[in-house]
């Protein structure tokens, strides 16, 4: 993800990032994601981790990506939404909001740097989860 962030847009321009319609809720203490918790009940972790990996699929499918697709991180996705589903299903999917096309390329940058911070978190609960 972080190599999809082309350097013209390195700039720190952003958007309202706080808006629930649009974004998943975030891993939180509260989503028993920590390895004390994981080594007793890991569902509802898993459950927050899929219904995130739905969300950024589902992102990288909507019109904010239209002139700039990624196959190679939507087969990812793919691939890791596959696994997880195997275990707790398919969680219910919100459809995004159209954006103006103004927006996209901010848009796009906010949901690359979102996905990155969620992809290090859930990479931190695989590896406990493995050792």
């Amino acid at each position: 993800v972080g190599t999809l962030l082309t350097p013209h847009c390195q700039e720190e321009t952003h958007l309202s990032e706080e808006d629930p319609k649009n974004w998943p809720p975030r891993i939180r203490c509260s989503d028993a994601c920590d390895p004390s918790t994981l080594d007793t009940n890991n569902t509802r972790c898993l459950q927050r981790i899929l219904q995130g990996l739905q969300h950024y699929r589902d992102l990288l499918g909507s019109d904010i990506f239209v002139a700039r697709r990624l196959p190679r991180l939507e087969a990812a996705l793919d691939q890791l939404l596959g696994l997880v589903q195997q275990e707790h299903g398919r969680p219910p999917r919100h459809p995004m909001a159209p954006s103006e096309a103004w927006a996209h390329p901010l848009l796009q940058r906010l949901a690359l740097q979102r996905l990155q911070s969620f992809t290090a978190i859930m990479s931190r609960v695989f590896t406990h989860s493995a050792s």
